[in-house]
Parts: C-alpha cells; sequence; structure tokens
C-alpha cells in the first residue's frame, strides 16, 4: 500500500482530487490531500503573508503528524512549487516525486518568475482585497462547460503571495536523489518548456497528449492510471 499525498493548485483545495480519490483508494492506497492555507475552506485564515513557503511548511508537518513514510509526492499546477519545497523540508518521509502539469522550481523560483505572463492575468477579486487573486476562468485552462461548473462552485480566491514569493532553497538538491516523475499534459502549452527542462535534470517523463491542465482533475482516469502505476 503507498501513501499518495495530492497537493492542488491555484484557486483550489482538497476538494479538486474528490474524483480522484476514489480510484486510489479502491486500489487499495491511502490518500491525503489537503487544504493549503489560503485556499478553499481556509481562505479566511490567511493574510498578506500568507506564502508558498509556509504552505511547503504545512505539507512537511501534514507528513511528520500523519507518520507517512515514503509518500507519494503529487502536486498540480502550483502544487509543484508546493511539494518542491516540503521535499526539502521532509525528505526523508518522501519516497517519489510527481509534478502534474506543474512548476518544477528550484531554490530562489516563484510562480511568477517561472511563467511572468501570470502577473498581468491575476487581479484582485471584485471588491476583495489587493493581496488576493481573483480565480481564472477554469475553460481557459482546458475545462468544458460541466467540468468549469464544477470548479467554479469550488474555486476560491487565493493570496498573491504564494505565486510571488521566492521558493526557499534546498528542495531541487532533494529531487536529485529521489525518484521524480513529471506527468505533461501537453493539449496546452503551459508548461511544455517545464517539460522540456524535466529530461533535461533526469526527471521521468509522462505524456498525456489529449488532457489538458484542468481535464486531468475533471476526468481523472487517464492520471489515476499513471499514478497507479507508480505505488
Amino acid at each position: 500500500m503507498a501513501t499518495f499525498v495530492l497537493i492542488h493548485g491555484s484557486w483550489g483545495g482538497g476538494w479538486c482530487w474528490d474524483r480522484m480519490r476514489p480510484l486510489l483508494e479502491d486500489a487499495g492506497h491511502r490518500v491525503l490531500a489537503p487544504t493549503l492555507t489560503g485556499f478553499g475552506e481556509k481562505l479566511a485564515d490567511a493574510g498578506p503573508g500568507t506564502g508558498v513557503n509556509a504552505n511547503a511548511r504545512e505539507v512537511a508537518d501534514l507528513l511528520a503528524a500523519e507518520d507517512v513514510d515514503r509518500a507519494v509526492l503529487v502536486g498540480h499546477s502550483y502544487g509543484g512549487m508546493v511539494i518542491t519545497g516540503a521535499a526539502a523540508l521532509a525528505p526523508d518521509r518522501i519516497g517519489r516525486m510527481v509534478y502534474v502539469d506543474a512548476f518544477a522550481p528550484v531554490g530562489g523560483d516563484s510562480a511568477f518568475s517561472l511563467l511572468p505572463w501570470l502577473q498581468d492575468a491575476f487581479v484582485p477579486p471584485e471588491g476583495g482585497p489587493d493581496w488576493q487573486v481573483a480565480p481564472l476562468d477554469p475553460r481557459a485552462l482546458g475545462a468544458d462547460e460541466d467540468g468549469a461548473s464544477w470548479m467554479e462552485r469550488n474555486l476560491t480566491p487565493m493570496p498573491r503571495l504564494t505565486h510571488s514569493e521566492p521558493l526557499l532553497p534546498g528542495g531541487d538538491e532533494v529531487l536529485e536523489r529521489t525518484p521524480v516523475t513529471y506527468i505533461h499534459c501537453a493539449a496546452q502549452q503551459f508548461f511544455d518548456d517545464t517539460a522540456a527542462d524535466a529530461v533535461k535534470r533526469g526527471f521521468e517523463l509522462v505524456t498525456l497528449t489529449e488532457v489538458s491542465h484542468a481535464e486531468v482533475l475533471i476526468e481523472p482516469g487517464v492520471l489515476a492510471a499513471e499514478l497507479l502505476k507508480l505505488a
């Protein structure tokens, strides 16, 4: 039995994995899918100073609290920033890292430095504080109408600092001695360069040719099959 620790992306929460979770649990595996502070039902727990390094610490603390050994640590999108930071803080609790169409940073990177166009696309919610960022339309991320409706019911603003704060160093060094898989959703081009760089870094690359950035959560059967191969 493996323990999968699933880390959501921008504007998300543990709910992002609701369609994935039973596919892994029915195969006999343990699944943890936390909501990070500043997202979802934990939006109110955050402030202007809630950033990526605080989220990474949360995941490391969860691994310790749940006594997880050899976790399969999975990050989608922004979740790739978080799992890299968590790897630096809890290297002995991780068995494999999995980036799902995600940022794969090194120390000092931020989401904005890796995808600079995000800075202009991310705007405060109407009537909300300027330290928060309103969700993008999930249709722009490849969601169909049914999937977009599901996501829109659950997406919330998030702290801007999660994407502007540089990641503390150390995670990329852990990745050099840990099995790493990069799963690229090639139906969109958001992370084409990241996927190419992943190969140069020695990561295993899995390309899902007809799956978009959002579809991988909406219709998770293809991703679940890949994750189960890694258990």
